[in-house]
């Protein structure tokens, strides 16, 4: 087996999220020991010395629940990242979590330095049944070979 065939993906994009606004992604884990979620900044439309001001991971047992910070690692602190310009590329920032000990839901939370799209993709592995169509796997086509 093909361990990156026994993955089920979780994907979400929000456009032109402003700078005081928030994209949040509430992300299943149920099955799964471990995620890997990549958070993905656009271009930037401005200069900015951060390409987020908030940028977490949170956790609850309950779906639409209030949610917890995981904290340390997790969170990454205002002000992180790297000096952007108009028309650079935007930023990518990589979470990946153990599952064990976690609840159930997690929730990636990001607020632009400056307007962008933002997108998350969580790809959740070490599942307990692995997925053998595409509605399993989270994604619209499924290829193995």
């Amino acid at each position: 087996m093909n361990h990156l065939e026994g993955n089920k993906t979780s994907a979400k994009i929000s456009a032109a999220v402003a700078t005081s606004g928030t994209h949040s992604h509430e992300i299943d884990t149920y099955g799964s020991e471990y995620a890997s979620i990549d958070v993905v900044f656009s271009n930037f439309t401005s200069s900015t010395s951060t390409y987020a001001t908030v940028l977490k991971v949170q956790q609850s047992d309950t779906s639409g629940a209030s949610q917890a910070d995981l904290g340390g690692v997790f969170t990454v602190t205002a002000g992180a990242g790297r000096t952007t310009g108009v028309g650079l590329n935007g930023a990518v920032c990589r979470f990946n979590v153990d599952l064990r000990g976690k609840k159930r839901y997690l929730t990636v939370v990001a607020t632009p330095g400056v307007a962008a799209n933002i997108a998350t993709v969580a790809r959740l592995s070490k599942m307990q049944d692995m997925p053998v169509s595409a509605t399993g796997a989270g994604v619209d086509n499924f290829v193995s070979g």
